[in-house]
């Protein structure tokens, strides 16, 4: 028998193994993860927001002059749910900004 070197399972481990697929690649397999996070983030903020909408909507309705008379038209109005639905909804986009 030769003595030859020792075989290692892995002989190369401290060596980066290149990888067949381009960044642009790597990231669209990805986007589908972080998408999932966003979506995930933006119902749990939408959670934890939304009840301080409702009572802001409700103070909305409470008080005089909330809506807007528009001549000709009829006033358009949606539930208190919606309203605060609707303004959780359009300022939760500003949490993702940055």
């Amino acid at each position: 028998m030769s003595a030859g070197p020792a075989i290692t399972p892995f002989p190369d481990r401290h060596l980066r193994v290149r990888s067949t697929e381009s960044p642009a690649m790597q990231r669209t397999m990805s986007s589908p993860t972080r998408q999932h996070q966003e979506a995930l983030q933006f119902r749990l903020i939408l959670a934890a927001t939304y009840p301080f909408f409702l009572i802001a909507a409700l103070v909305q309705r409470v008080l005089p002059g909330g809506a807007v008379q528009r001549p000709g038209l009829p006033v358009a109005r949606r539930s208190v749910f919606g309203e605060a639905k609707a303004m959780a909804v359009s300022a939760i986009p500003f949490a993702f900004m940055g």
